[in-house]
């Protein structure tokens, strides 16, 4: 591991233990700074702030589990193994699920669960891509799924995700876009997403 990587370690790993008992927004670059025993002017050579420093723990963290959601056959094992890790290390994520707005837990998420969806989409047989007739439902089903991480949550990771995924796997496997592409070709789908004044 390189230098810089050793010292964002330091950053993150102060940072996660900080999350554990204060929110999110009641912590500051100098405390991040202090519980690792290094200098403010370190933290800022490697990260412009404490929303880019979440980011990277994010995606240090996610990405190994995150490259199976790409992979039809395998994104239920990423995603089974992904929720394992949360609850692990549950205080520090659902307090990384109650911080809304840019550069969130939650916006990272969003944008990994849409490009999932745009890839399912891509790859169904017999079904046209284009992103203005598919960017409403990939967004209002994305936006679904964060809902349901961020209930389950709230509620203290106490079950396993795994009994969400028969409500889940509808949204992966295919058979949404599907049902969604043939009342498309009728028209329904345009008819809701620009609704006509009644």
């Amino acid at each position: 591991m390189s230098d810089s990587n050793i010292t964002k370690l330091a950053f993150a790993n102060s940072f996660k233990n900080l999350m554990i008992r204060k929110e999110f927004n009641k912590i500051c670059v100098s405390e991040i700074s202090a519980d690792c025993s290094l200098t403010r002017q370190a933290f800022y050579y490697h990260f412009k702030d404490k929303y880019e420093l979440m980011n990277w723990i994010y995606y240090t963290e996610s990405a190994s589990f995150m490259k199976y959601f790409y992979n039809i056959e395998y994104w239920t094992e990423g995603l089974e193994a992904f929720s394992d890790y949360m609850r692990q290390n549950k205080i520090l994520y659902i307090n990384a699920l109650n911080t809304t707005g840019q550069n969130s837990f939650q916006e990272y998420l969003y944008n990994y669960i849409c490009d999932i969806l745009t890839a399912v989409i891509i790859k169904l047989e017999d079904t046209e891509y284009e992103k203005e007739n598919w960017e409403f439902a990939i967004e209002f089903i994305a936006t679904a799924f964060i809902s349901l991480i961020v209930r389950w949550a709230n509620k203290g990771m106490k079950e396993e995700f795994i009994e969400y995924f028969p409500k889940i796997i509808s949204l992966f496997d295919g058979s949404i876009f599907e049902k969604i592409e043939m009342r498309s070709k009728r028209g329904f789908f345009e008819e809701q997403k620009n609704p006509v004044d009644r």
